[in-house]
């Protein structure tokens, strides 16, 4: 029999979570089945009274704080937002977090690059609109990627959910620690890495909107924006750098320039959640000239129209 962690009983064994700064298992309670994650650092110290373990005591009384914080806000997210962390504790000196399991199955970021223009337009509609009502509340999810969004196919249209919000923290609560700070190097924004390597630069909201242009980019095309990378490795290098990051042709036109708007550098230049919104929500020409071509057939006068209006 598996030995309970806080009264949840691991189904399956501990597996290690992307970034390597946790790992988690399904367990139960009851007859629910549940996302169980243990965080791999901070550790609570044994009993000890030395400089050291008050240290790591007072980073494990912050990290306590900050989640607690955060998980609270996150029941505050208007509509069906995201998987909520619905338990945090501390057991045998180890901080565990705990989630409705995702359900099975979802799409994969593989699915959608086989959907209409249109089909995929709805799906990143939904993720900005989640990301909208995240930031909203001042939360800041920090590890925004195809394997965090949860996308669903309903009987009509499509559904998105946020997971994994592990990473995140309030804008106005960053992480003290640059040791707390973490993210997926290929969606990194370029003042996330600054503030690893021990640079005071503010993180906020922001940095979502920068992982975001590449995802969306990437759900579109099947590709990253491509970068010299003979000089660089990941994206938010070539940020750093001010070197070119060049966008698909086949992402649609009407898109460029806010996705590039999106990949800036300094993060104040980059377009409010609103502005995402409203051009993913948009028809861009791509659909009209579909639209065009049904309807080209039909008769002379209603393609007239169509060009005229």
């Amino acid at each position: 029999m598996s030995k309970l962690i806080g009264g949840y009983k691991p189904l399956t064994p501990f597996e290690t979570a992307g970034s390597g700064s946790a790992r988690w298992c399904i367990a139960e309670r009851g007859r629910e089945r549940f996302f169980l994650k243990q965080f791999l650092a901070p550790v609570y110290p044994a009993e000890g009274s030395g400089a050291l373990a008050r240290k790591q005591r007072q980073r494990c009384r912050d990290f306590e704080r900050q989640k607690q914080r955060l998980y609270s806000t996150l029941s505050c997210v208007i509509g069906d937002t995201l998987v909520p962390v619905i338990d945090f504790f501390m057991h045998d000196r180890r901080y565990y977090a705990v989630s409705e399991e995702v359900p099975k199955p979802h799409m994969t970021g593989e699915d959608v690059l086989t959907l209409s223009m249109k089909s995929k337009r709805e799906i990143l509609y939904e993720i900005a609109q989640c990301l909208q009502r995240l930031h909203m509340q001042g939360v800041v999810h920090a590890d925004i990627k195809p394997d965090h969004v949860l996308m669903m196919k309903m009987p009509v249209g499509y559904h998105v959910k946020l997971i994994d919000l592990d990473s995140g923290f309030l804008a106005d609560d960053p992480p003290m620690s640059n040791k707390d700070i973490e993210g997926d190097p290929v969606y990194l924004a370029p003042e996330t890495f600054l503030r690893m390597v021990g640079v005071d630069v503010v993180l906020d909201t922001k940095i979502d909107t920068f992982a975001f242009a590449i995802m969306l980019h990437r759900l579109w095309t099947g590709e990253l924006p491509e970068i010299d990378h003979s000089k660089y490795a990941y994206i938010y290098e070539a940020a750093l750098d001010d070197g070119d990051i060049l966008l698909s042709d086949e992402l649609p036109a009407a898109y460029h320039s806010i996705v590039k708007k999106m990949l800036s550098k300094n993060s104040q230049e980059r377009p409010d959640d609103a502005l995402i919104v409203q051009m993913l929500y948009a028809p861009y020409r791509s659909d009209e000239r579909e639209v065009e071509r049904s309807t080209e057939n039909l008769n002379g006068l209603s393609r007239f129209m169509k060009r005229k209006n």
